[in-house]
C-alpha cells in the first residue's frame, strides 16, 4: 500500500500520483448527478487533464490534494482539498468530492473533513478554514457543520443551475472555536503555553514559506 498521510477509524489519505488509476476520478468529474452543485461538470475531462491537475497540487506549497481511501478495502471513494492557503493571515479554503455513490451517507466525507481540519490546525498552524456550497448540498453542509463549521454568509444568485441563479452558502471554522470542540488534539497543556508555542511556530513558518516564494 502507497504511503498513508492521514487516517481516521474508517478512511485514510494519501496524495495522488501519476502510477494511481484516473479511471474513477474521471467518470465521478463526467457524472452530472455527482457534479450537480460543482463547478467541474461543465467541461469534459479525461485522464491527461486530471494527471496535469494533480501535478499543480503536489508541486504546490499553498495547496494540497489527498485522496479518500476506505480502510478495509483500500477503495479510492473520493479527494479533499486545502488550498488557497494565505501563509500571511493564516487561513484556507477546504472542498470535497465523494464520487463513489455507493459509499455516501456514511459519514466519510465528515471523517475526511475532520482529518484535514486536524492538520490544518495542528500541524499547518492556520488561524480558521472556509468553505463554501450552493444552498440545496445540504449533505455537504451538514458534513462541515458535525465538525464545527458555522454558516458566516449567503452568496446571492452565485451559482448558475438550470435556468436559475442560486444562493450558496459560505461556512467557516477557527481554531479557537475547534480546540473547545477538540481539546484532545492539544493535550493537557495550558492555553497561554500552547498560544505561545504556536505564535512562534507560526513565525517560523511563515518565513520559511516567504523564503520559498
Amino acid at each position: 500500500m502507497k504511503s498513508v498521510f492521514l487516517e481516521s477509524k474508517n478512511i485514510f489519505l494519501r496524495p495522488l500520483s501519476k502510477d494511481d488509476s484516473f479511471d474513477n476520478y474521471a467518470n465521478w468529474l463526467n457524472d452530472q448527478k455527482t457534479t450537480l452543485f460543482m463547478g467541474s461538470g461543465r467541461f469534459p475531462i479525461n485522464v491527461v487533464d486530471l494527471k496535469n491537475y494533480i501535478d499543480s497540487y503536489n508541486n504546490s506549497k499553498d495547496k494540497m490534494l489527498l485522496g479518500i481511501f476506505l480502510k478495509k478495502s483500500s477503495e479510492h471513494i473520493g479527494n479533499i482539498t486545502l488550498h488557497m492557503i494565505d501563509w500571511k493571515d493564516r487561513h484556507a479554503e477546504i472542498g470535497i468530492i465523494i464520487g463513489n455513490k455507493n459509499v455516501r451517507g456514511k459519514g466519510y466525507a465528515t471523517e475526511a473533513i475532520s482529518l484535514i481540519t486536524d492538520h490544518a490546525f495542528n500541524k499547518l498552524n492556520l488561524h480558521k478554514l472556509c468553505t463554501g456550497m450552493v444552498k440545496g448540498n445540504e449533505a455537504s453542509k451538514r458534513a462541515f457543520e458535525k465538525v464545527g463549521f458555522k454558516v458566516e454568509g449567503i452568496l446571492r444568485e452565485h451559482f448558475y443551475l438550470n435556468d436559475a441563479y442560486l444562493d450558496c452558502y459560505r461556512m467557516g471554522l477557527l481554531k479557537s472555536e475547534y480546540r473547545k470542540l477538540k481539546p484532545s488534539l492539544f493535550g493537557s497543556v495550558k492555553g497561554g503555553d500552547i498560544t505561545a508555542e504556536m505564535i512562534e511556530e507560526s513565525k517560523r513558518s511563515l518565513f520559511r514559506n516567504l523564503a520559498d516564494v
